[in-house]
């Protein structure tokens, strides 16, 4: 990353919307499998009470649990988040993160190794590192500057072993290898319980 980026901090102001922020990038980054479960549930919902032939109430349970899996999208992340927003009782909190050649230390939170992160994921205000679904650190863009952002991510690309991908919230923006590397994270998730 060379001498611009040695040991730099950024502070992470935590209000309702990065809670919100978090968790729905949690939820999109580790729930694919789940997601596209739900998905080709509701639509089955909607292709019986369309198409099967059983009574009006059958087929409005049907198509309305159908649509709603189709229409509730991250839904289960909108509640944890609202848990957690309740907790705080509108207060928010600011965290200071220090970038270091090794990873990032976080105040009052330990340390976190680029060499540990699981995956990395962006969108158009922040950066997400995940070392696992629990944990993990939100950085916004615009606090690393637009100067030094993409040497930053470059050195946690190449520090991590990992890419960076969008944060992607619908399934046209999937593509194949992306259905089937989550098909075959949560297969590995699983063999390790």
């Amino acid at each position: 990353m060379g001498g611009e980026h040695k040991c730099f901090d950024i502070l992470v102001v935590f209000d309702d919307d990065t809670i919100r922020r978090m968790f729905r990038a949690e939820y999109y980054t580790y729930e694919t499998a789940r997601r596209l479960l739900r998905f080709l549930l509701g639509a089955a919902g909607i292709m019986a009470a369309l198409f099967v032939d059983f009574p009006t109430a059958g087929k409005t349970v049907c198509l309305m649990a159908g649509v709603w899996m189709l229409v509730a999208g991250d839904f289960p992340s909108k509640v944890q988040a609202e848990g957690v927003i309740s907790q705080r009782r509108g207060r928010h909190s600011q965290v200071v993160c220090r970038v270091k050649d090794e990873g990032l230390e976080v105040q009052g939170g330990g340390f976190l190794s680029y060499s540990s992160l699981d995956r990395l994921v962006y969108d158009e205000e922040y950066l997400y590192l995940f070392a696992s679904r629990q944990t993990a650190v939100m950085l916004p863009a615009a606090a690393i500057g637009a100067e030094r952002l993409e040497s930053f991510k470059a050195e946690v690309r190449e520090k991590s072993g990992k890419q960076w991908k969008r944060l992607t919230t619908g399934f046209l923006e999937y593509n194949l290898r992306d259905l089937v590397e989550a098909l075959a994270g949560r297969q590995k998730a699983s063999t390790r319980k």
